[in-house]
């Protein structure tokens, strides 16, 4: 008998110890939502544990309980908004999101001295990482870059955060992404050069073959390593780069040129400066080199698997390069084509190899947006 009493204590203690420890583990989550949101790590995903647990020790408390969660959680929506504590990148500028009544969210920016806003209008939500919104305009009678009753959907998966907006046939158009870096200038600069960091080799009839390598902090050509900056006016990325000079060598890439992408690579044009005061007055000098992607385990338009194209870097293919570019996102997967054109271009790469089935094939996150991205640019050419 004692031993029936010594065990039927123990179990109510044990049960009285778990329903106590549940409850601090739903206060805990709600005091921590404010970090979490920061963090991107959602609250429905917390809530969906310490639910699990309670089912787990007893059904009747967790009817009791049930409320209470419900509560807590229509108290954390508004965190579900869009986060006031990240810098929303459109591809040039860099927006602040202020949550206003009913949902809404107010953004604001300044650009070249002119004034930015508009309102996002709380629409539905579809699940806690997607929700919808419809454009307005702002309180100021600002600029507004993205018009009037545009559906725009704020949605959150594999640590990105975006908010995508839709053309009135339902096509991706823009996609601002949010970012912990708030200086424009500096988010324009990686994401261009995100394009042409590499290995390359010159292409040139009749020459010797020429290493040339192309990294976040310098350029490597023959063995020599040359600093470089990327010009840009106003904050936007001009396409041209100085090269600076290295003491002990010849200093053949010393100048500034221009960068122009290819299929296979990019050109590099010297220019003169001064002939102008910008880089649009600039003149090419004559003296160019054909660069192309070396490295066969890579390919070109690698970047495009890995970096979210929101800049539209891309806008100055041709519609048959935007092709290749679009379908290389693909390709990196095995996709098997069933043009001919794209099967004997993507067979000849050496990085290329074809799935079983394209039934198994699965996008990232960010290759799902830059294939609506470059889709979309496809048809506006």
């Amino acid at each position: 008998m004692r031993c029936a009493k010594c065990y039927f204590l123990r179990t109510s203690l044990l049960y009285a110890f778990w329903r106590i420890l549940v409850l601090y583990f739903l206060l805990f989550s709600y005091i921590f939502a404010n970090f979490a949101v920061e963090k991107r790590i959602f609250m429905s995903e917390i809530f969906s544990y310490g639910y699990d647990m309670i089912a787990y020790i007893d059904k009747a408390f967790e009817r009791r309980i049930k409320i209470i969660v419900m509560m807590l959680c229509a108290v954390l929506s508004v965190h579900a908004q869009i986060n006031e504590g990240l810098h929303w990148y459109n591809g040039q500028i860099t927006f602040t999101a202020r949550n206003i009544a009913n949902k809404n969210v107010l953004m604001e920016a300044m650009d070249e001295g002119e004034e930015h806003e508009f309102i996002l209008r709380y629409v539905k939500e579809v699940n806690p990482n997607h929700q919808v919104y419809r454009t307005d305009n702002g309180t100021h009678n600002h600029v507004n870059l993205y018009g009037v009753g545009s559906t725009m959907r704020h949605k959150k998966a594999e640590g990105l955060d975006v908010l995508c907006f839709y053309d009135d046939k339902g096509s991706l158009a823009a996609v601002i992404s949010g970012e912990k870096e708030w200086d424009a200038e500096k988010l324009n600069k990686s994401r261009w050069m995100s394009q042409f960091i590499g290995e390359y080799t010159t292409e040139e009839e009749n020459e010797v073959e020429q290493c040339f390598s192309w990294t976040k902090e310098s350029l490597s050509f023959n063995g020599i390593i040359y600093p470089y900056d990327i010009i840009t006016f106003n904050g936007r990325v001009t396409g041209y780069i100085t090269i600076k000079p290295v003491e002990g060598s010849t200093n053949e890439l010393e100048g500034t040129w221009e960068i122009v992408p290819t299929l296979r690579g990019f050109r590099l044009y010297a220019v003169n400066t001064e002939t102008g005061n910008t880089p649009w007055e600039w003149q090419r000098t004559g003296i160019e080199y054909d660069l192309v992607e070396s490295d066969p385990n890579v390919g070109r338009f690698f970047y495009a698997s890995t970096t979210l194209l929101n800049d539209h870097q891309f806008s100055c293919f041709d519609k048959s390069t935007l092709r290749i570019m679009r379908n290389a996102i693909l390709a990196r997967h095995g996709y098997r084509f069933q043009s001919k054109d794209l099967q004997e271009y993507f067979t000849n790469e050496p990085w290329y190899k074809p799935a079983a089935s394209n039934d198994s094939i699965r996008l990232s996150f960010i290759e799902q947006l830059n294939v609506e991205l470059i889709k979309q640019m496809e048809g506006t050419e």
